[in-house]
């Protein structure tokens, strides 16, 4: 069953001017537990991190799994920031943060279900093609767990 939720920040824009020099996108995702309480935990740990200004974020779009299907619908959101970190640090942070919302560091298997999976979906206009990570993220496009996020958050 697709349908957009909206909590308390999401969606949500900024009214605060600043605006640091790196611009990122995230894809936020999670289909076991309380999905909506973890991404609102997620925005507060982020927002009150000096590093990073939240500009806005999606409503949050519950739809169906795809890959392995016999697992609960996902739960999915996107968050627009800002930073003066490089692009690594980021990376390390969404590792930081996937961690500590019970996510572990191996997948039992591809499209299994999980606490939290956090994407970078963009990095400024960045274009990176390494092992571990793709920029722009090479399916972002192809998602409408991305896609219909971005629509309601006036990215598209």
């Amino acid at each position: 069953m697709r349908k957009l939720v909206l909590t308390r920040f999401f969606p949500y824009t900024t009214s605060s001017p600043k605006r640091l020099r790196n611009c990122f996108m995230l894809g936020i995702g999670g289909n076991l537990g309380d999905c909506l309480k973890r991404f609102e935990s997620l925005f507060c740990k982020i927002i009150k991190d000096s590093r990073f200004v939240v500009l806005s974020t999606s409503p949050i779009y519950r739809n169906p799994a795809f890959g392995y299907v016999h697992q609960e619908d996902f739960w999915n959101a996107t968050m627009q920031v800002s930073t003066n970190c490089g692009v690594v640090e980021v990376f390390r942070m969404i590792f930081y943060w996937e961690r500590c919302f019970g996510r572990g560091r191996k997948r039992e298997f591809k499209n299994a279900p999980r606490t939290l999976d956090v994407d970078l979906l963009w990095f400024n206009e960045m274009r990176l093609e390494r092992r571990y990570l793709n920029l722009p993220h090479p399916q972002w496009s192809k998602r409408e767990s991305v896609l219909i996020p971005l629509q309601y958050q006036n990215i598209l």
